[in-house]
C-alpha cells in the first residue's frame, strides 16, 4: 500500500475586509491568487487534485 503524499497547505485567502478597495496594484488578492496558482501547480506535479483538496479543506 502506497501512502498518500503530504501535500503543501494551500495559501490562506485574505478576508474581504483586508482589501482597502482603492484599486491598489498589486492588491492583497493579487498576491493570494499568485500563491494559489503556485500551490495548484505544485500539487498537480505531486499527482494530486487541487480542487478536491480545497473542497475537502472547506468541508472539514
Amino acid at each position: 500500500m502506497t501512502a498518500e503524499p503530504q501535500y503543501p497547505r494551500p495559501p490562506d485567502r485574505p478576508d474581504d475586509e483586508s482589501c482597502c478597495q482603492r484599486g491598489c496594484c498589486p492588491c492583497i488578492f493579487d498576491y493570494y491568487y499568485d500563491a494559489l496558482e503556485r500551490w495548484e501547480t505544485r500539487v498537480l506535479a505531486m499527482g494530486g487534485d487541487p480542487k478536491a483538496l480545497l473542497q475537502a479543506r472547506a468541508a472539514g
